[in-house]
């Protein structure tokens, strides 16, 4: 008697094309897993902003060297390439007072250093005018010693010509720096100076005693 042919088609392996159950999950011949795994989720994409927002969140504070341009950590209290303090960042920030550069040069020729101070720089005025009347000082006590000496003579001149040096110079200054410029020459160095001229002016008052004692 002949068998009916099946109604059911045929499941075979798709590797080793062998014959395997409806509802088998393994082959049994070489074990290839006979049903599909679900394809992964793709994760969605990033907003590139929320990326960037990301990367500036990992970022370290930092605030710019006025001097050197160098960016330093912010809790740096001095900038690790030049040394400039963070304060003078802070300094930057104060509005300096705006003066007319004709208003700065007409207070700097009253008295050396008051253009400075029109302007906002208090120390640097104060040293020229101390430097100022110290010269102008030692050239009147010079030339009032009653000494007739060429030595005397050529310390009045120079005491004079520095006196007038420092006036003349401290208004050019003081123009300069109220259209956005800077000092000439900074206030250490005057400083320094300021301490030869005493040292000179005591060498000059012992001379002058000297020369005095011997008439």
């Amino acid at each position: 008697m002949d068998v009916p042919p099946t109604t059911e088609e045929e499941r075979r392996c798709p590797h080793c094309e062998a014959l395997v159950a409806a509802d088998a999950e393994w082959c049994g011949q070489c074990f290839t897993p006979l049903t599909e795994s679900a394809p992964e989720p793709t994760p969605d994409p990033v907003p590139e902003s929320v990326g960037d927002a990301a990367d500036g969140a990992r970022k370290v504070p930092t605030w710019p060297c006025p001097a050197c341009g160098h960016d330093n950590a912010i809790e740096h209290d001095a900038c690790a390439i030049c040394g400039t303090p963070f304060a003078v960042l802070m300094r930057q920030d104060e509005q300096l007072p705006v003066v007319e550069p004709k208003d700065a040069l007409a207070w700097s020729l009253v008295f050396p250093g008051l253009g400075h101070r029109k302007v906002g720089h208090g120390m640097d005025g104060l040293a020229r005018g101390v430097l100022f009347a110290m010269l102008f000082a030692m050239a009147l006590l010079t030339g009032l010693s009653g000494v007739r000496s060429g030595m005397v003579f050529a310390l009045f001149a120079a005491f004079m010509a520095l006196a007038l040096a420092t006036y003349l110079g401290s208004a050019f200054e003081a123009y300069q720096m109220a259209q956005g410029g800077r000092p000439l020459v900074t206030a250490r160095t005057l400083l320094w100076v300021t301490v030869g001229v005493i040292v000179l002016s005591m060498a000059v008052l012992a001379l002058t005693v000297v020369t005095a004692s011997r008439r």
